[in-house]
This record gives structure tokens, sequence and C-alpha cells, in this order.
């Protein structure tokens, strides 16, 4: 399966290759916030691929893609779960829960307490499939849940559906899920940085609408095709950045 990197046309870059634009990577990336000794740093290439950059002093210790999407989702009590995820409820414009999601965050590391707000949800669709219409996803194995019983019709998912795993194990689980969307919008766009392709569509699903990358290998969709697959989600949650300090760091150097 293509890596969450490859959805995002980064996958050509080797180690070497990588750390070569590290530091002008660094260098262009603005300060999200510092918490109990970590700071966070957010790249943004011009294509809209990101790279969220968690550092303890001068050392990197984590490095998550992710995408500059279109807020899309109405999240309530957003709160960190565990290392990698956040859980929130997904409520429709009257407050009503109509699901709920895990995902790794842009801002994990700065949370307090739970957020509130209309946050962007972005799916990195290395396992997703792309059908002409609902018709030819009904049809096709990417809308069969689980295991079908032998002798017994399979239970299909629908065009507009969602389960987010990590949900049913918060303490340990990961931001992976099985998602099916029907695309409103979709363009092929081009990194700077690697050179590299990728796709990003605009997909309502059951609840929200999220951008789903995906790997430059795949068809770009046309409107009304459906996406289905498992994906690794991502949320930019509403948050306000921390003013950048006036000092130097080694990336400036």
């Amino acid at each position: 399966m293509p890596s969450n990197f490859d959805c995002l046309g980064l996958g050509g870059l080797d180690r070497a290759a990588f750390n070569r634009l590290l530091s002008p990577i660094m260098a262009e990336s603005e300060l999200l916030g510092e918490r109990d000794g970590r700071t966070v740093r957010r790249w943004t290439d011009p294509s809209g691929v990101r790279l969220i950059l968690t550092l303890r002093g001068d050392d990197l210790q984590e490095m998550l893609p992710s995408f500059a999407g279109t807020p899309g989702a109405r999240l309530r009590a957003a709160r960190r779960v565990n290392d990698e995820m956040i859980v929130a409820d997904v409520v429709d414009e009257e407050g009503e829960q109509v699901t709920m999601l895990a995902a790794a965050a842009e801002q994990l590391h700065l949370l307090d307490g739970p957020l509130d707000g209309l946050g962007s949800v972005v799916a990195l669709g290395g396992g997703v499939t792309v059908h002409a219409d609902e018709a030819a996803y009904h049809a096709s194995d990417a809308s069969i849940l689980g295991t079908p019983e032998e002798g017994k019709e399979p239970v299909r998912m629908g065009a507009e559906s969602f389960i987010s795993y990590g949900v049913f194990d918060q303490a340990d689980g990961e931001p992976y899920a099985q998602l099916a969307g029907v695309v409103l919008a979709a363009e092929r766009r081009r990194v700077r940085i690697s050179g590299g392709e990728f796709t990003v569509a605009r997909v309502r699903t059951a609840g929200f609408e999220s951008d789903v990358c995906l790997p430059g290998d795949l068809p770009t969709p046309a409107p009304g095709a459906v996406l289905g697959g498992v994906v690794y989600l991502v949320a930019d949650l509403p948050f306000e950045a921390t003013p950048e300090p006036q000092r130097r760091a080694w990336w400036r150097r």
C-alpha cells in the first residue's frame, strides 16, 4: 500500500534527499506553539502539502505529513487520547452528533483542553480506490464491509459512509478509518520541493467534508465519482498559532 508520503507527492525522496531539504524547510516553517519543552512548527508547500515538525531543542523528534485543507467538519470536544491522535465528536449545524472520528492532529502536542470549532480533516488515501459513480462503487469489492459469511450476501457500505477505527481503541489505536465519499471537486498538484505529483479531491462523506489526498499513480477522479477505502486522518484544529519569537535557530545559520 502506498505510504502517507506517497499520497502527498513526497514518496520519491530518499533519506539523503530529504536531509538536504530539511534546513530550507525549517527556515520556511511557521511556529505553531511551544509546550512541555516541545516546539511545533508547520511548513507548507505552494501545492498545499504540509509537514508538521516537532522538536525538543534542536532535535527533530517527529514529522507528520499533512495538507492545507478547507475546514469542513464541525468538531466538538476534540481532545488528545494518546501520543498519536485526538478524538472528537462531529456535529451538524444544529449541534447534534452525527459521528465520531479519531485523527492525528497538527496541534496534538499543544492541546490543553477540549476544543470546539470548525476544523479541517485531511484523509491520506493510501488504501483508496476510485469508482466512476455510486453504482460502480456498490458493485465493487471496495464497498464490502468485513468478511462475508459463506452463502450470504455481503454487507456493503454506502457511498457516503465513515468508520473511524481509532474511536474503538482510544488508548492504543491509530488514526485509520474506512471512508467512502462522493467527489465534489478534484485537481492534480505538483510539489515544489520534490517534483512529485498527487491528487487532492474534496469529498462528502457521512457527517462532514474532507480533502482526500491520493498518490500520483491514481487517476484524478471527476465530480460524482466515489472514493472508497482505508485512509489515515489528520486534523487541523481551530487553534491560534503562537507569535514567532525573535531569536536565531540552527536552521537559519
